[in-house]
């Protein structure tokens, strides 16, 4: 592991902080040289946003709600659907 960046704990707080990582694993059994492992996407990224320093990424979160009508225990059903 290979810590990148480190934040104080919004949940503990006091002198905790948070460690963000990127992880590696050995190439090979030679044990000479360390890849970025299967998860490790924070590695790919930070090339990407490195070659592209001048621009400022858009982030966005997605959450999606149904709203369920409930006539009796055994029929639930999406609000509104026939």
């Amino acid at each position: 592991m290979k810590p990148v960046a480190y934040f104080p704990d919004p949940f503990r707080q006091g002198d905790n902080i948070m460690v963000l990582v990127e992880t590696f694993c050995w190439e090979d059994k030679t044990y000479t040289k360390l890849v970025p492992s299967n998860s490790n996407f924070r590695h790919f990224a930070s090339k990407i946003f490195d070659a592209t320093a001048s621009d400022k990424p858009w982030y966005g979160i997605e959450q999606e709600y149904t709203l369920l009508e409930e006539k009796n225990r055994f029929a639930v059903k999406p609000y509104g659907w026939p």
